[in-house]
């Protein structure tokens, strides 16, 4: 008895392992550290950018100072609604998708996903520059090699699985955290007394600047400026699209993380724009706006006549260009979120909705992370040009969702008592991000704004055509079922159950479901096998991906799915006479299941042989089907016969086949006398054979049980 030989680097996860949720979920302070470090990482780029666009104006900053933390609990109060309503993650994504329809969730879901694949590129950029700004100026030509080795290591842990990543970056988290606490909130204190100041000089400044320019220019300039510190607000999404990976109860937990991340946001990047103005900071040659500012609140810091402000400013630098490889960890985590809620809508190639035993989607990991690449090489890693591409298309996807929540609680005025607050709080979230994604569309469009918004559009586009290939697909096999399943009774008497010969040889069937591709394949292969075939194994394999990786109940879900369609299956051999029986494993590996189903069958029944169902349909057939399917039966065809046990891949024709011989395009070669003999007796008795086997497969089919009776 040989059995398939499994790598050894493989192994089974126990999906029903009731501990196994409570293990890979994250509490509020994990998510906070995982999805949140990309909103706190913007303290390194957003707030710079919009004071550096106060320029000859900078008093307004105290109004920004109020507003942008006043727009960041605005954003997230519409967020908490989506955590609340959509408790089983996909955030703007499933938002749009089910308040406004599927055309807007493709656009929002392409919009998040171009902008993660920026998130990682620009986080990674700016985090090495600012780390190689705290060394020798000859290492700074080397910054795409640390570029593409710090994208590679973040791949790499990611591929371990998501709580460990976070757990291998935590100490950075906190040391970003820490820092800036006591740095920020020491400058804020040493200068409370210049408060009154900075008031009269903003009231001075908006007389003067309303009387020479007008209201209009002074609202004008805000607006630009709340604009271009978009990044600021990147991060927010995270939370939403990843509850589901959140500890129970998931819906507190989910806003309780979003209020830590939004209490943080805005306290980092108010107290940084206040401090600006505080200590009328302005940039230097070689130096970032923050750098300049932490020096300026760390002078004169001394212990026991011990000099180290300059040490402290060091130290807080290298904690925010750490913090930014984690908020780089973000979009690696969390673009493949999206994407998987996107393959399960078939707007992505199926395989992105697959998990790895580490229950992470590994497609999704390595297309994000080796894309950021890409553009890194691409753009050569400069962040004046990153950040140009950067923060337009998470306003898209806010924009959605805050329209979404709007409609969503327009409707429900009739059913919710409490939804004038929610429906206001939607309203006033939609206003403040369409009119920055307006603003920064129209500041960021003619300098490299338009590249972004061309890559999201090629993104959409190619979901449609994804999207028209599997339904095409989804009819065909409708199509398939409704022809096959006619051979089914409408309702199936299960007959006695018949015994199973271990010894005898076995017709062991791979199906998905009961269904038309199923059926074919069972009738074909009995045609074939009959004579000698004494049982008939269905094997079974539940696929965990990111639609089923919602907790136990989704996976008691998937297991009482497939115990029903096997048990269809055992009903209609049972009604015509076969012995059957069924084998089911639940995985998040389709190959490894059907490994697993393969052994347990040569296990029981050692004359096993091997069939597999395949639709046949040339009219979507193209040079990119082999992405948008796994052919994995392929693949396990190829280690069964290498083990020697035979497999056939049995082939479903249907729409697309050429009623003429295949035209003959390559030279053929044949001996220059071979000559073709008409036999008419030759004739007649081949064609009696053909009459013969014709009749005789028709009967084998009419009455399948009759070979195992």
């Amino acid at each position: 008895m040989a059995w398939i030989r499994l790598p050894r680097f493989r192994r089974a996860v126990n999906v029903f392992n009731p501990k196994l949720f409570e293990n890979l979920s994250l509490a509020a302070f994990l998510a906070w550290v995982g999805l949140g470090s990309d909103a706190l990482s913007s303290s390194a780029y957003g707030p710079p950018e919009i004071y550096n666009a106060l320029k000859g104006h900078e008093y307004l900053a105290v109004f920004l100072a109020i507003g942008i933390p006043l727009s960041v609990f605005i954003i997230s109060a519409g967020y908490k609604q989506v955590i609340a309503l959509f408790p089983d993650g996909g955030g703007g994504y499933h938002t749009a998708s089910t308040l406004l329809g599927p055309i807007a969730g493709l656009v929002s879901g392409a919009a998040l996903v171009v902008d993660y694949i920026l998130t990682a590129a620009i986080s990674v950029a700016s985090g090495t520059e600012a780390l190689l700004s705290t060394m020798p100026s000859s290492w700074y030509s080397e910054r795409i090699l640390l570029d593409t080795a710090v994208l590679l290591f973040l791949i790499f842990i990611n591929l371990r699985g998501m709580k460990e990543s976070i757990k291998i970056l935590l100490p950075i988290f906190m040391a970003f955290v820490f820092t800036h606490v006591i740095l920020l909130g020491w400058g804020l204190l040493a200068h409370v007394g210049d408060v009154p100041a900075i008031a009269r000089n903003t009231v001075v400044g908006v007389q003067h600047d309303s009387m020479q320019y007008g209201w209009i220019f002074i609202v004008a300039l805000i607006l630009r400026a709340f604009s271009l510190g978009g990044g600021t607000y990147t991060g927010l999404e995270a939370v939403a699209n990843g509850v589901h990976i959140m500890r129970e109860p998931r819906v507190q937990t989910g806003q309780r993380t979003m209020t830590l991340l939004a209490t943080s946001l805005s306290l980092i990047a108010g107290s940084l724009i206040f401090l600006y103005l505080m200590y009328r900071v302005h940039g230097q040659q070689g130096q970032t706006l923050n750098a300049v500012l932490y020096g300026a609140i760390t002078q004169g810091w001394t212990v026991d006549g011990v000099y180290f402000g300059p040490a402290a400013a060091l130290l807080t630098l290298i904690s925010e260009g750490l913090l930014l490889f984690i908020a780089a960890n973000t979009g690696i985590i969390t673009a493949p979120i999206v994407m998987a809620n996107m393959a399960v809508d078939r707007w992505l190639p199926e395989r992105f909705s697959y998990l790895s035993d580490r229950f992470v989607s590994r497609n999704g990991v390595l297309l994000i992370g080796f894309s950021a690449v890409a553009i890194l090489l691409a753009t050569g890693g400069h962040v004046s040009i990153l950040v140009v591409l950067y923060s337009i298309n998470v306003f898209i996807t806010f924009t959605l969702t805050m329209a979404g929540l709007s409609r969503h609680w327009f409707a429900q005025r009739h059913q919710e008592s409490r939804w004038r607050g929610r429906f206001a709080v939607s309203v006033l979230g939609f206003m403040v991000t369409a009119s920055i994604l307006a603003i920064t569309i129209f500041e960021k469009f003619d300098a490299g704004g338009w590249f972004t918004l061309l890559v999201t559009a090629i993104v959409v586009g190619l979901g449609y055509l994804i999207y028209r290939h599997y339904k095409s697909i989804s009819k065909i096999t409708a199509e398939l079922d409704e022809t096959m399943l006619d051979v089914v009774p409408d309702h199936l008497e299960s007959g006695p159950n018949l015994p199973l010969d271990p010894r005898g040889a076995t017709a062991v069937f791979f199906v998905s479901r009961f269904d038309g591709l199923g059926l074919h394949t069972l009738l074909t292969a009995h045609r074939m096998v009959s004579g000698f075939v004494k049982n008939y194994v269905f094997l079974l394999a539940g696929i965990v991906g990111q639609g089923e990786f919602k907790g136990i109940k989704a996976l008691e879900d998937l297991k009482v799915y497939v115990e029903t369609e096997a048990n269809q299956y055992m009903a209609f051999c049972r009604n015509e006479g076969m012995a059957a029986t069924w084998f089911a494993t639940y995985s998040t590996d389709r190959i490894l299941a059907m490994e697993e189903l393969a052994n347990v069958a040569i296990r029981y029944f050692p004359q096993s042989i091997f069939f597999a169902g395949r639709v046949i349909d040339t009219s979507v057939q193209g040079p990119f089907h082999g992405l948008l399917h796994d052919e994995v039966s392929f693949i396990v065809q190829d280690r069964l016969q290498h083990d020697g046990f035979s497999m056939m891949i049995v082939p479903v024709h249907v729409h697309g086949i050429p009623s003429q011989p295949p035209r003959i395009a390559l030279p053929i070669s044949m001996p220059p006398d071979m000559q073709l003999v008409q036999n008419e007796e030759v004739d007649k008795e081949e064609a009696k054979a053909r009459a013969a086997a014709k009749a005789q497969a028709s009967t084998q089919e009419s009455v399948p049980h009759a070979a195992t009776d």
